[in-house]
């Protein structure tokens, strides 16, 4: 299975160096590093992946436009692969577990995963000009960490729809959808699409925050927007990947940091 990733970053070049170890070591070498255009924090760095500038969106409610533009230049780098995955800079990959649920993924024509997924009343103009008819359904996945099948990838490629896509929104003033309501359009925008074009889609896990608790497999897949992760009472040593994970001295990043370290002595000691 080959596997290619966006990890997208704002802020923080430490914290994004951990988390793009974590991708190397369990994910895969094929890493496309997306930063914030308005970020200088990363000009003078050497990172082993590709490694491209963004728009300046520094706007909270406008990452639509980068989150386009990074997988349509992932995909443009890597053609050909079975899938790909768009990961916030402050997700940790902790375990090779994640890639039993793509294969599972594939056999049930799944052109989505994530997590948080539900149904939400929203319009979402772009796509519907794009698409050249109206869309019933609305679907949502949480932003922080998607996977996308390689046929859905080729499916939006084939329409240029991430060309038509960032030349429709970039006449938008302050980075604003006009008749979208909700927070980053990226979220409803590509699982609604999945959905459109026939695919299905796949829920690792969600968080109740009203209940304050969670849905799922969330021992493996402990995803959500906020609050971060509590180390004192989610102690998620057995997952696959985790969000938030918002400082580079966090417990559960310093616990897999560690498991990260032994693994690559292990293996260095083998080869050797």
């Amino acid at each position: 299975m080959k596997i290619a990733t966006v990890l997208s970053a704002h802020t923080d070049p430490k914290l994004v160096s951990d988390t793009l170890d974590s991708i190397l070591h369990y994910m895969t070498d094929d890493v496309l590093l997306s930063v914030d255009g308005i970020s200088r924090e990363f000009d003078d760095i050497e990172f082993p992946v590709y490694t491209m500038k963004g728009f300046k969106h520094g706007i909270p409610r406008s990452p639509y436009r980068n989150v386009a533009l990074s997988l349509s230049s992932l995909f443009d780098i890597y053609p050909k692969h079975d899938w790909y995955c768009y990961m916030e800079y402050d997700c940790l990959v902790t375990s090779e577990r994640f890639k039993a649920n793509l294969k599972m993924a594939d056999e049930k024509h799944v052109w989505m995963l994530g997590c948080d997924g539900h149904i939400d009343d929203h319009r979402i103009p772009p796509m519907e000009t794009i698409l050249k008819q109206p869309v019933k359904k609305c679907y949502y996945l949480l932003g922080a960490c998607q996977f996308f099948s390689g046929s859905f990838m080729r499916r939006l490629k084939e329409i240029n729809f991430f060309e038509q896509f960032l030349e429709l929104t970039n006449r938008y003033p302050e980075g604003e959808v006009p008749g979208y309501n909700g927070y980053d359009v990226s979220e409803h925008m590509y699982p609604s699409l999945a959905r459109q074009f026939g695919g299905n889609i796949g829920v690792f896990s969600t968080w109740d925050a009203g209940e304050r608790k969670w849905h799922g497999s969330h021992e493996v897949f402990p995803i959500r927007w906020q609050p971060e992760i509590d180390f004192e009472t989610e102690n998620f040593k057995d997952a696959s990947i985790i969000h938030p994970l918002k400082t580079y001295t966090h417990p559960l990043r310093e616990f897999h940091r560690k498991v990260r370290y032994e693994s690559k002595r292990q293996k260095h000691s083998y080869s050797a």
